[in-house]
């Protein structure tokens, strides 16, 4: 790490250490030693709607059998959608991540991790993410980890999720089971089609171009559909 010590944040009532980009580090994966600390005996990890399209195109899963997978809740009308890694992440194996090329942002990134504080990300260093296989390596920057972890693209899709989050946060949607079953199905299930737009959807076939669209309908459209489910359901009650 850095000489100086980078300020701290509490993440969870724990305190996590704040990096910045530039902050050196001597950090790389390796298999000396190695107890899977990433993959197991750990808090959920709570996933994206671009991070599930990953996992589901890699697994060659549907959404719905995902869902028997996984655990999942709901928080201010939005599902949380959450990969368990206790006692162990479902797609890990004495030989590796079978959805290694698609893992998400936070295994990417451990024992780094990312949070927004104040609307903006940071990178942290929690004190209970603890890894027995890291082996020694010539010091670099985080920003070097983080590119060679290849996380630059989610990254990308993680703010666009937040900024997505916050506008929706805006409108006085119900926190109420059918507004988690409306973004279960415009948002999060990759196997439901983009609703068509002024553009050409089916031109559309990058998991991150199909991720942006999905977004941009749920702005457009969400608030007229919970209108409309939430009218149908009192006329039939």
């Amino acid at each position: 790490m850095s000489n100086t010590p980078p300020p701290s944040i509490k993440i969870a009532g724990a305190e996590a250490s704040v990096l910045s980009e530039s902050d050196l580090m001597q950090l790389a994966c390796g298999i000396d030693g190695c107890d899977s600390n990433c993959c197991k005996a750990s808090a959920p990890i709570v996933l994206n709607p671009y991070e599930i399209a990953l996992i589901c195109r890699e697994s060659k899963m549907s959404y719905e059998d995902l869902l028997d997978i996984v655990d999942t809740d709901r928080a201010n009308g939005f599902p949380l959608v959450m990969l368990p890694r206790n006692p162990v992440c479902h797609f890990w194996t004495t030989s590796g991540c079978r959805i290694y090329d698609a893992r998400p942002l936070a295994c990417r990134l451990f024992p780094i991790g990312r949070v927004f504080d104040g609307f903006q990300s940071r990178f942290v260093l929690p004190g209970r993410n603890i890894c027995t296989g890291l082996a020694p390596s010539p010091a670099g920057t985080v920003a070097d980890y983080v590119k060679n972890q290849k996380a630059a693209v989610q990254i990308q899709m993680a703010d666009r999720w937040i900024e997505f989050v916050n506008a929706m946060e805006q409108m006085p949607l119900p926190d109420k089971p059918v507004t988690s079953v409306a973004f279960h199905m415009l948002v999060y299930s990759p196997d439901t089609p983009p609703v068509p737009t002024a553009m050409n959807v089916y031109a559309v076939t990058s998991t991150e171009d199909r991720f942006m669209l999905r977004l941009k309908t749920a702005l457009d459209q969400l608030p007229r559909f919970l209108g409309i489910v939430s009218s149908a359901l009192r006329n039939i009650s």
